[in-house]
């Protein structure tokens, strides 16, 4: 059986005149004749009452019919949605914590709200998760908050993202600014190893990590947020994630001396992965979307 089969056995069934039907599709009589007769014998039923020189669908025809063309219509649109500028397809996305929480949502919504026939899927975990799903083509993109070398992908610095070092305690932080090692004593609250920011305040911190009280590692921010309330608790966060508390003055960032604890985003693709238009569409709204002010806070 093949798709030619089935192409001419729905063209005999809505014109049932061989010679009509050998003229549309370029094909002598004989052609197509053998064709219908092959389907039949693969389908082990006659589709087909041939009566008087005349073909007409029986029950077996009508039953197939029914079923193979809205088949071969939503095939047929499948093929025609690669054509003109119509966007249409699936991305498979990935995303490290950050970024999944706090920046891509209004970036799904925004693509989602303009692209009706576009479908993303998500994928969240920590970066080195997010790079090895990329490499295996698991997903088309990642968004990671780290660079972890790999010969096999391509990374995009997308923009800078300087933590902060934040607290409830209002009175700690109109005294700073302050040098690092006067805060190693106050109780941290910080992610789990292999986070991005976790990451970022190792890298900042060097020697010190070991002397750095830390009385809770957690895996989620908006966990951190709901302990930060206790007395002498500090964390170090993103601003993108800590933007509204920040506002609102229910914490409060304690400024360092030195540079900043800084980091940058990054998109992430396979070499040699086709980049397909939806592909590239989406990344630049990504690109676009931290490069406006529809973010809260600005480096």
């Amino acid at each position: 059986m093949n798709f030619r089969q089935l192409e001419l056995f729905l063209s005999l069934a809505k014109t049932p005149n061989i010679s009509v039907v050998a003229k549309e599709h370029f094909l002598t009589q004989s052609a197509v004749s053998v064709a219908i007769k092959g389907l039949e014998q693969e389908l082990g039923v006659q589709l087909f009452d041939r009566l008087n020189r005349r073909l007409s669908l029986n029950s077996n025809g009508r039953l197939l019919l029914q079923n193979l063309e809205p088949v071969m219509e939503n095939f047929h649109n499948v093929l025609h949605s690669f054509e003109g500028d119509l966007l249409t397809g699936i991305l498979k996305v990935g995303a490290s914590s950050t970024i999944a929480d706090y920046i891509l949502p209004q970036i799904l919504f925004e693509v989602s709200d303009s692209y009706k026939q576009v479908t993303i899927e998500t994928v969240f975990s920590n970066p080195q998760v997010i790079i090895t799903k990329v490499e295996n083509g698991e997903i088309d993109l990642g968004l990671v908050e780290k660079e972890i070398p790999n010969k096999l992908l391509i990374y995009t610095r997308l923009c800078e993202d300087d933590l902060i070092i934040v607290s409830t305690d209002e009175k700690l932080a109109k005294n700073g600014p302050y040098d690092i090692e006067e805060l190693l004593d106050k109780k941290w609250i910080i992610r789990e190893p292999g986070a991005g920011v976790r990451d970022a305040l190792e890298e900042y911190m060097g020697p010190l990590m070991s002397k750095l009280n830390v009385v809770l590692e957690l895996d989620h921010t908006e966990s951190i947020k709901r302990v930060l309330h206790n007395p002498n608790a500090i964390s170090c966060m993103s601003p993108f994630a800590i933007q509204s508390e920040l506002d609102s003055g229910e914490v409060y960032p304690i400024e360092i001396k030195g540079p900043p604890i800084s980091r940058y985003f990054y998109s992430v693709t396979h070499k040699v992965k086709y980049r397909t238009r939806l592909l590239d569409k989406f990344e630049k709204a990504v690109t676009s979307y931290l490069d406006t002010d529809k973010l809260l806070y600005r480096n």
